[in-house]
C-alpha cells in the first residue's frame, strides 16, 4: 500500500495533504454505496485482517495504516481491493502453483473472496454490539528467547527532516570458536520504522577487506559457506534450518546488520530513534553447513533490451536445495526458476515477482534433489508495475547482472 501513498504524494502539494486525500477520498466515494456484501467487518473481515495483516497493519506497526478497527479499515477499502488485485499484499508471495514453501502463508481463496466482496459491497460494519477486540502491537521473539542476544552498540536516530535511511552496523559476538546456528532473528527497537534488514557473518580478516558484507554470496563465484544469515521483513518469523543443516558462524565472526529505515506518514515529521537487537539460536554440532549456489546472468545477458532474460548454471555435484532468495535491488521483473535434471525430469522451484522492500528467503517444504549435471534455469520477464487509471507509465528498470541473481541454499546429498 506504500505504492498508493507514494503516487498520492506526487499528486498533492505535500505529504500531509496527500495522506488526507487518500484517507478521505475512498470514504467520500463510498458514502452512498449500497450495502450488497453479506460479509461484515466485525464478523468476517477482522479475523482475516488480524491473522494475515495484524503484525504490520496495527497501531505502531511498520505499515502506513492500521486495519485493526472498522474505523481504521473503512477508508482504505478501495486501496485494499487494488493491492489484492495487484498481488502486492501479502507482500512477496510467490505463485502458489509453483513450488511449496515452509514460510509462505498466502490468503486462501475463501479469505480473498471475503475481502473482495466486503470492499466492493459497501464495507458493512456488522454487529456493533460485539465489535472486534482491541489489538496491540506484538514485538517479541517469534521463536522464544534466543540463545544469544546482540543489541546494536548504540541507538540510531532518523532526524525530523529525513524520512528514509539505510544503516550498516557491525555487531561483535565475542564468540571465539566456530558455532552453528539453526535460526537468526531481529527484534526491532522501534517497529514503526524498521522496514527490512539483512544479517550477515563477517570474519575479521578476508571478509572485512571486501567492504560491505550484507550480500557476500552475491559476489561469490562457486559455492561458499552461506554468510547471509537472515533476510528479515516485518511479520515473518524465522524458519529454523532442518535436516541436520545449519548456518556456520566462523570463529571470531562479527555480525553485519544492514537496516532499511522508513517512516510512515504518521511520523514522517518526527525524529525517530531505534536500537534493534539480533537473536542467535544455536544448533547442535556437528551440522552440515549451508552453502550458497548463486545463479547469475552474464553482463551481456543482463544488458539485453529483450523483454525476457534467460540464464542458467549447471551443478557439478550431487546436492539438495533447501531455500532460495533473490538479490537486492530487483524490481518490475517476473521470475521463474526451475531445475532440469540429467534424467529429463524437471522441478519447478519458484515463480514470483520480487519486491525490493519485501525481499525474503523462501524455504522449500521439502529438500529438492539436484543430481550432478542438473541445470538451474532462471527466466526473468520485465513488466511494468500496476498503475492507477490515467497515470503515466513507468519504464521497466533494467537491473545489472548482480541484481538479477538468484541464490539457492544447498547442502550435500546424503550418502546411501
Amino acid at each position: 500500500m506504500d505504492r498508493l501513498l507514494a503516487l498520492g504524494r506526487r499528486a498533492a502539494p505535500g505529504a500531509a495533504a496527500a495522506a488526507l486525500v487518500l484517507a478521505l477520498a475512498p470514504a467520500q466515494g463510498e458514502a452512498h454505496k449500497p450495502i450488497t456484501s453479506p460479509y461484515t467487518y466485525n464478523e468476517d473481515v477482522f479475523p482475516i485482517l488480524h491473522d494475515r495483516c495484524g503484525s504490520c497493519h496495527v497501531a505502531g506497526g511498520v505499515a502506513p495504516m492500521s486495519l485493526m478497527t472498522y474505523k481504521d479499515a473503512f477508508p482504505w477499502g478501495e486501496s485494499i481491493r487494488t493491492e489484492l488485485i495487484a498481488g502486492h499484499m501479502p507482500p512477496g508471495r510467490p505463485d502458489q502453483a509453483v513450488g511449496e514453501f515452509r514460510n509462505v502463508h498466502a490468503l486462501s481463496a475463501r479469505e480473498l473472496n471475503i475481502l473482495m466482496v466486503w470492499v466492493t459491497g459497501g464495507n458493512p460494519v456488522g454487529n456493533t454490539d460485539r465489535p472486534a477486540p482491541a489489538v496491540a502491537l506484538q514485538n517479541t521473539w517469534a521463536l522464544g528467547t534466543p540463545d544469544l542476544v546482540v543489541p546494536m552498540p548504540s541507538p540510531f536516530t532518523i532526524p525530523a527532516d529525513k524520512t528514509e535511511d539505510v544503516q550498516e552496523i557491525t555487531l561483535q559476538t565475542h564468540i571465539a570458536e566456530a558455532r552453528f546456528l539453526r535460526a537468526v532473528d531481529l527484534l526491532p527497537g522501534t517497529p514503526a520504522i524498521v522496514r527490512s534488514a539483512t544479517i550477515s557473518a563477517r570474519t575479521p580478516d578476508a571478509d572485512r577487506n571486501r567492504g560491505t558484507a550484507a550480500d557476500l554470496p552475491a559476489a561469490a563465484a562457486n559455492m561458499p559457506t552461506e554468510r547471509l544469515l537472515a533476510v528479515w521483513i516485518p511479520g515473518s518469523a524465522p524458519v529454523p534450518v532442518e535436516n541436520g543443516a545449519a548456518f556456520e558462524l566462523p570463529p571470531n565472526a562479527d555480525l553485519v546488520l544492514r537496516v532499511h529505515y522508513k517512516k510512515t506518514w504518521e511520523v514522517e515529521r518526527n525524529a525517530m530513534t531505534d536500537r534493534s537487537s539480533v537473536g542467535l539460536y544455536f544448533a547442535p554440532a556437528p551440522a552440515t553447513a549451508l552453502r550458497a549456489l548463486p545463479v547469475t546472468p552474464s553482463d551481456q545477458e543482463a544488458g539485453t533490451q529483450a523483454a525476457r532474460v534467460s540464464f542458467s548454471r549447471t551443478v557439478n555435484e550431487d546436492l539438495q536445495a533447501v531455500a532460495l532468495y533473490p538479490a537486492a535491488g530487483i524490481s518490475n521483473v517476473d521470475v521463474d526458476v526451475h531445475a532440469e535434471r540429467p534424467d529429463g525430469t524437471r522441478a519447478a522451484l519458484i515463480r514470483f515477482r520480487p519486491q525490493n522492500d519485501w525481499r525474503q528467503r523462501y524455504w522449500f517444504a521439502k529438500p529438492v534433489m539436484l543430481p550432478r549435471g542438473t541445470r538451474i534455469a532462471v527466466d526473468a520477464a520485465f513488466n511494468d508495475v500496476l498503475l492507477p487509471p490515467g497515470a503515466a507509465p513507468i519504464a521497466p528498470k533494467r537491473p545489472g547482472a548482480g541484481a538479477l541473481q538468484i541464490t539457492l541454499n544447498v547442502i550435500d546429498k546424503p550418502g546411501p
